[in-house]
């Protein structure tokens, strides 16, 4: 009995010891898979960012006075020949049907509206014909008539700041909504893996930056910041004027929406939520429609290039609100 009771314990222990080895088989497997797809992501954005350096333009042949008197002469154009053609029933009617199917399709999964997942956002999107030969990363702030970051919706803002953060939080500024202060320092220590820069990336909604490390930023964030249009807003952070640090900030957290250029030709930007009033998600598109297009023409694009806009939540159906067609266009319809 003694053997046969040695024996099983010896069998038992065999299996634990099988079972110990195929999961650590299994948990090395899954490791290098995960490897893979991070190589695999890595090469995607390097791609992207290759021709993202190929056209744009060095801020140090950035003419900023050329640039922002184009601008203003774009907005004056698409103040007076496109927002008429936008009428605001048309865009209630796209926004009602967006909300609608987005209702259906957060019904219909296991989504919960709570989760860090959930994404409220609703984004509009402006193609092109063509698109700039050349351009600038720099971020444009968009102004909104309702803020869609603030302590209501939960928004998580991240403020990267020169060293020490400790400069920054002796000031004891007091802000309406969730904001994280990191120092370049910890940047370089805690975020130098691809994998902990897309965590970072993904735990806020928002980033902004002290304007005199904007330069730094670039090669210590990487390009995924740049390829998913969140790379950090610069603002400028004078420590001897709380009040106007505190003002800048809270305008650029609760009154905009930032818009990052790319290489094109389609351009999006959050506009709106899901959870706000349609009337309020009407006004910001129309805020973003003046305002983020005359950015886009400022580079030597006409309004004539403009194809379309359009609406659309994350992972949803995109509706369009705006269509283009030029006379070549027309004449080949006619034609068939």
């Amino acid at each position: 009995m003694g053997k046969k009771s040695k024996s099983n314990q010896e069998k038992k222990e065999l299996k634990k010891k099988e079972k110990s080895q195929d999961a650590q088989k299994n948990q090395n497997l899954q490791k290098v898979k995960n490897l893979r797809k991070e190589s695999n992501q890595e090469q995607e954005i390097k791609e992207e960012q290759n021709q993202i350096d190929n056209n744009e333009i060095p801020e140090k042949e950035i003419n900023k006075e050329e640039l922002e008197s184009k601008y203003q002469k774009n907005l004056e154009i698409v103040s007076k020949n496109l927002l008429p053609q936008i009428p605001s029933s048309q865009i209630e009617k796209a926004l009602k049907a967006l909300i609608s199917y987005k209702d259906k399709q957060n019904s219909s999964s296991n989504i919960n509206v709570l989760s860090s997942d959930f994404d409220d956002y609703i984004y509009a999107t402006f193609g092109f014909f063509k698109y700039p030969m050349r351009y600038s990363l720099s971020s444009s702030q968009i102004n909104l008539s309702h803020g869609i970051y603030s302590e209501k919706y939960n928004s998580n803002i991240c403020l990267i700041v020169k060293n020490p953060k400790s400069d920054f939080k002796n000031l004891e500024i007091d802000f309406p909504f969730n904001l994280k202060i990191i120092d370049i320092e910890k940047i370089k220590i805690k975020y130098q893996q691809y994998s902990k820069r897309r965590e970072l990336l993904k735990k806020y909604d928002l980033f902004l930056c002290d304007n005199r490390v904007k330069f730094v930023l670039r090669k210590l964030l990487g390009k995924c910041f740049y390829v998913s249009k969140k790379f950090p807003h610069p603002v400028s952070l004078n420590y001897e004027d709380k009040d106007k640090i505190k003002n800048d900030i809270i305008k650029t957290v609760c009154e905009s929406t930032i818009f990052h250029m790319n290489n094109g030709p389609i351009y999006n930007i959050k506009f709106g939520r899901f959870s706000m009033k349609l009337e309020e998600n009407v006004e910001n598109f129309k805020n973003c429609v003046e305002q983020v297009v005359p950015h886009i023409l400022k580079y030597d694009i006409d309004l004539d290039e403009l194809r379309n806009i359009c609406i659309k939540g994350n992972n949803t159906i995109e509706l369009p609100i705006y269509q283009h067609l030029k006379e070549e266009d027309l004449k080949a319809f006619i034609d068939i």
